[in-house]
């Protein structure tokens, strides 16, 4: 088990050879997925060592894993532990906002699953990162273990998206997939909560809030800018309108769309449509995601994988601290060659 790594320094041969160290890394939140990425990291030996956690109530009980971990309920204070990397599971956007900021402006790099904290300033948070040799990675913040981030990105670099449709939200697909199959809406909820997809306050996504910072995140992904958060239509799930939805028969999905017209504008919306005749969507069940993103030429790229639950979204995030990793590797090596060529030019 490793919960502490100080082993700062950066290793370059005389060949100019670079060997990478292990990375110190905090974990904002001890909550589903939170505890759940800290367990995982309490088990490294090598590339990551747990350092300490941001946390509400310093003198909770912690699993036995977790028990020797420094914990701060201050983000200030627990910057000075000088992580490398902080993995952002914060409940709130308010509060992961600042963190966020405030770690890339020290150079501190940010795995994010905290959409919220993220949406609408994505751009400022880039620029924020470039500027302090700092990496913004946030794939665990949409799409859960469906690599829906990856997708969009790809799709931008082989040709130029035009349309995105998706499904989201995890919660609201398994209570849709609940209620189909028999369940009463607060059942669907409880059932939902219990499970791990859906909050205590399942607010965020029965009100569309949760889907909206989501496709606000994959519009900057798809068109290199972003839509203000306000400007997205969202349709909120009740009660009576999903009773209404099992009334009238067929497949119902809540379906995050965001378009962008010839003239360059781009809209958005979060709304209900029944998906019969869609082969992707149709047969997305429970937690499940799903994404599909059609291209000006014509082509189709789409992705699935379950979009809600501790293991799909600490999947995600470790395979976003893999690639953090090799980004300040190569940030680092650089550094370290450039510094020894001019240590050599003054010799």
């Amino acid at each position: 088990m490793c919960l502490d790594v100080d082993d700062k320094d950066v290793s370059v041969s005389n060949s100019g050879e670079f060997s990478p160290r292990r990375l110190r890394v905090a974990v904002a939140g001890l909550g589903v997925i939170g505890e759940g990425a800290a367990l995982e990291l309490a088990k490294q030996t090598k590339p990551y060592g747990l350092c300490a956690a941001l946390v509400r109530d310093p003198g909770k009980a912690r699993a036995q894993e977790l028990e020797n971990l420094r914990t701060y309920s201050d983000p200030a204070v627990m910057l000075v532990e000088h992580p490398d990397v902080i993995v952002d599971a914060l409940p709130s956007g308010e509060v992961g906002r600042w963190l966020i900021e405030a770690a890339l402006s020290k150079g501190v790099s940010i795995v994010t699953a905290n959409k919220q904290a993220i949406a609408g300033s994505l751009a400022l948070l880039h620029k924020y990162a470039h500027d302090h040799g700092a990496v913004l990675s946030y794939s665990p913040s949409v799409g859960g273990g469906a690599p829906m981030v990856e997708t969009v990105r790809k799709a931008r670099e082989e040709g130029s998206p035009r349309e995105i449709r998706a499904i989201l939200n995890g919660t609201v697909n398994y209570i849709l997939s609940a209620m189909k199959n028999g369940a009463s809406f607060t059942n669907a909820v409880i059932s939902a909560q219990e499970a791990g997809f859906a909050e205590p306050d399942p607010t965020a996504d029965l009100s569309g809030e949760d889907a909206r910072a989501k496709i606000s995140i994959l519009t900057y992904e798809a068109f290199g800018h972003e839509i203000d958060l306000d400007a997205i239509e969202v349709e909120p799930l009740s009660a009576e309108k999903a009773g209404q939805f099992v009334k009238s028969g067929g497949v119902w999905k809540q379906i995050a769309h965001v378009v962008k017209s010839q003239d360059g504008q781009t809209k958005a919306k979060v709304s209900f449509e029944r998906v019969d005749e869609d082969p992707l969507f149709s047969k997305t069940e429970k937690e499940g995601n799903a994404l599909r993103v059609t291209c000006t030429d014509g082509r189709a790229l789409t992705c699935s994988g379950k979009g809600a639950g501790r293991a799909p979204t600490v999947s995600s995030i470790f395979a976003d601290l893999e690639r953090v990793a090799v980004k300040l590797t190569a940030l680092e090596a650089e550094h370290a060659k450039n510094a020894l060529r001019r240590g050599r030019t003054f010799s």
